[in-house]
C-alpha cells in the first residue's frame, strides 16, 4: 500500500458563496482542485500551485496560523481517501478566495471546471464530503 501526500482547497466566492470545483478524469466526479505535494513544496505551496494549474485561478488560503507569524496556515482537514488499487492518499485540505478575477478554465487534468451554488451541489455527481465541507467553511469561516 503506497501512502501519497496531497493538497486541495475549497475555493468559494465570498460575494456569491459559489465554489468552484472540476471534474476528474479518473472518478468523473466534481471535486476540489487540488494534487500531489512535490519534494520541498509545503502542503501550503501545493495546494497554491494545484489549484491555479488546474483553474488559473490564484487563492487566498483562509485560517489561523499558530502561534507564530511564520507557522503554517492551519488546514482546515486532513482526509484519508483510499483508490481501487489500496493506495491511501492523504490530503490536507484548505478553505480558500479566489484573488484574481480571471476567468477560470480546466487543465488537462479535468474534464470541466464550474462555479456551483448550494443548491446545485444536489445535482451533480461529487463526493458527499464536499457539501458537508462547504456548508461549514459558508457557516463557519465565510459567514
Amino acid at each position: 500500500m503506497a501512502r501519497h501526500f496531497c493538497a486541495s482547497v475549497f475555493l468559494i466566492n465570498p460575494e456569491d458563496k459559489r465554489i468552484l470545483l472540476v471534474k476528474h478524469k479518473k472518478f468523473n466526479k466534481w471535486v476540489q482542485p487540488g494534487g500531489h505535494i512535490e519534494d520541498e513544496e509545503t502542503p501550503e505551496e501545493a495546494a497554491l500551485r494545484e489549484t491555479y494549474e488546474e483553474t488559473g485561478i490564484k487563492v487566498k488560503l483562509l485560517g489561523e496560523r499558530f502561534p507564530r507569524e511564520d507557522d503554517f496556515i492551519k488546514p482546515l482537514g486532513i482526509q484519508k481517501n483510499r483508490n481501487k488499487e489500496g493506495d491511501v492518499h492523504i490530503d490536507i485540505i484548505y478553505a480558500g478566495i479566489p484573488i484574481n478575477d480571471d476567468e477560470a478554465q480546466a487543465s488537462d487534468e479535468s474534464i470541466d471546471i464550474h462555479w456551483f451554488t448550494r443548491k446545485e451541489l444536489d445535482y451533480i455527481d461529487l463526493f458527499p464530503d464536499i457539501k458537508i465541507t462547504y456548508d461549514y467553511i459558508i457557516n463557519e469561516i465565510i459567514k
